[in-house]
């Protein structure tokens, strides 16, 4: 298995994170950790999740379908960011 960091930012509507969570379980995803909070703009809450995907799975995969949830702006891939360290 691949464990991945994703940064969402998301419309701050009612069902949103449900949606999301759905979608996880739908596709095989394993959701290790799930932070949510309210972004800069209060139109938009931010979302930071780490998961990991079942072999045969990408994350390239996962994007394009978190990209395609109506309340999701934009999705970022940060598990290569120096800052964030995933453990073993």
């Amino acid at each position: 298995m691949t464990r991945h960091s994703l940064s969402l930012l998301l419309r701050n509507e009612p069902g949103a994170l449900a949606r999301i969570v759905v979608l996880f379980s739908s596709r095989g995803v394993d959701v290790e950790s799930l932070s949510l909070a309210p972004a800069e703009r209060g139109d938009l809450s931010r979302l930071d999740v780490v998961v990991e995907l079942q072999p045969g799975r990408t994350i390239v995969q996962l994007i394009k379908q978190l990209g395609r949830v109506v309340d999701v702006k934009s999705v970022v891939d940060r598990t290569h960011d120096e800052a964030i360290e995933l453990g073993a």
